[in-house]
């Protein structure tokens, strides 16, 4: 199917890449501020003379030793990624309306039309997204005086360890009911559960992590850095059995990789994610290890480069679900 890259499409395009770097800006922020936390305790442990008493204390646990502009920058950005994610759903879903109403701009505003698509696949998945931003916000705003306390009381809150789970549970169903898994089933739904999880997890954490690099000594950032390695294994692992079940699901037959437009997408999105997967070993094996005595800068020319990468994925994943679709679904 040729692809309809009219002004309509084109806006939901960038409204859905808006949301998509948002909802990824939250996972990947709150899992790099739980990973300063651990990382915090080990170093406390490590500089003790008993490892036990430093890593049982659920107060030194939760503790966050980043400097106050650092975390002042954290609250900042995951903040503006509630207030920008919430206001691409809202976009989108006025987007949807206009193209329904076939009005111009002032058909996006009908007040009927939009209760009636409310109603919809596109309004429970818009929905879902926007309860997911507010429990983000709300979650932040209360938690903002504990991360910006003095850098001996500042701690990762109870109310954020909740909350940001509870945020990734909604973005996570929001995808499953809207978009060309919706028509499939229960385990197409949990997989494109994971793979969204799995996916906002590492790319969301690239930008926090590109900001350490310009605030932190090298020498605290690097015990993160390794987690986050370590842990980016079973992220990815994740991803890519998800996303290999997802094709299996979408498409019919191998020959559609190379022969539909969906397909064509589908492959450079692949080969996107390969080189992104080339650079993050080349950071885990060969330039964390070396942070310390060769200092950062090529690190996070490293992470750039993982960004623009990002930037790509995203707009082709847009695409995917804007321009064209699976055959047999649509």
């Amino acid at each position: 199917m040729p692809f309809a890259a009219g002004p309509w499409e084109l806006a939901s395009v960038f409204s859905k890449v808006l949301s998509y770097a948002s909802l990824a800006s939250l996972a990947g922020g709150f899992l790099i501020l739980w990973l300063g936390s651990v990382s915090t305790a080990r170093l406390s442990a490590a500089s003790s003379s008993t490892e036990s008493p430093a890593l049982t204390n659920i107060s030194t646990i939760r503790r966050l030793s980043w400097s106050l502009s650092t975390r002042q920058h954290f609250c900042k950005v995951l903040l503006l990624a509630c207030v920008l994610g919430s206001l691409a759903v809202v976009v989108f879903f006025l987007l949807q309306v206009g193209v329904v109403n076939q009005n111009g701009i002032a058909g996006m505003f009908d007040g009927f039309m939009a209760g009636l698509l409310l109603q919809s696949p596109i309004g429970y998945g818009s929905s879902l997204k926007l309860a997911g931003f507010g429990v983000a916000g709300i979650a932040l705003l209360l938690a903002r005086p504990s991360l910006l306390a003095t850098a001996d009381e500042a701690v990762l809150p109870a109310m954020l360890i909740i909350g940001a789970p509870l945020a990734m549970v909604f973005f996570a169903v929001s995808f499953a009911v809207l978009g060309h898994v919706a028509s499939l089933g229960v385990l197409a739904w949990l997989a494109i559960a994971l793979h969204i999880s799995a996916m906002g997890l590492w790319i969301g954490a690239l930008y926090p992590l590109h900001a350490l690099c310009r605030s932190e000594p090298a020498a605290t950032l690097q015990p993160l850095l390794q987690m986050f390695g370590n842990l980016g294994w079973a992220v990815t692992g994740s991803l890519l059995l998800a996303g290999i079940y997802l094709l299996t699901e979408l498409l019919e037959r191998p020959l559609d990789l190379f022969t539909t437009p969906y397909g064509l997408l589908l492959v450079g999105k692949m080969l996107l994610v390969i080189c992104l997967l080339g650079l993050a070993a080349l950071n885990k094996f060969r330039l964390v290890p070396a942070i310390v005595n060769a200092g950062v800068c090529t690190l996070q020319r490293a992470i750039r480069a993982e960004m623009f990468l990002v930037l790509l994925i995203l707009l082709l994943t847009a695409s995917l679900t804007t321009f064209t679709g699976p055959v047999h679904l649509m």
